[in-house]
């Protein structure tokens, strides 16, 4: 199965395609345990205490003193099924992907993909802080600039680079 996904950062005015190419089964599979995940019941663990193993856990108990519970550590039956199962079926089908990234110049990419960039398009006040407009104005300058160095050789090569690359 081959699957496709944008990515844009509207701050450094840069994107990318990627691409994902995992076998149908397991994707399948990645997708039922996530689903079962989200909807597994939140039942709270109750507070049996145990002693940590690792020393460098014991920061994250409440006393600093290696003793946690149930409750405290993992907190309810969601939480385990993520942990001891959901994460490790991801991981699994991770590790049989094949990834590539092409990437892209941002207005180019903003054309190709329009509806992919309508959602960034609402946060984009976001980065409107004083102390980063000039860096912001350098940043879109070069992002301009290599667009149309960028155009310059895709016409020249015919609109083919995208058609081969996909």
């Amino acid at each position: 199965m081959k699957l496709y996904s944008i990515g844009v950062n509207n701050y450094w005015h840069t994107a990318s395609l990627h691409l994902e190419e995992v076998p149908a089964g397991l994707h399948f599979l990645k997708e039922l345990t996530m689903s079962i995940c989200g909807i597994f019941p939140e039942i709270p663990l109750p507070k049996i205490k145990f002693r940590l193993k690792n020393l460098d856990d014991y920061d994250c108990t409440s006393n600093n003193d290696g003793w946690t519970n149930l409750k405290e550590w993992f907190g309810d039956t969601q939480a385990l099924f993520h942990l001891y199962i959901c994460e490790k079926v991801s991981r699994y089908v991770w590790k049989r992907t094949k990834f590539n990234s092409i990437n892209l110049p941002y207005e180019f990419a903003k054309e190709m993909f329009p509806k992919e960039f309508k959602e960034m398009e609402k946060d984009s006040d976001y980065w409107d802080d004083e102390s980063d407009i000039e860096l912001r104005k350098k940043t879109k300058k070069i992002s301009d600039w290599t667009d149309k160095q960028f155009r310059e050789v895709y016409q020249r090569l015919n609109h083919n680079y995208i058609a081969d690359s996909l």
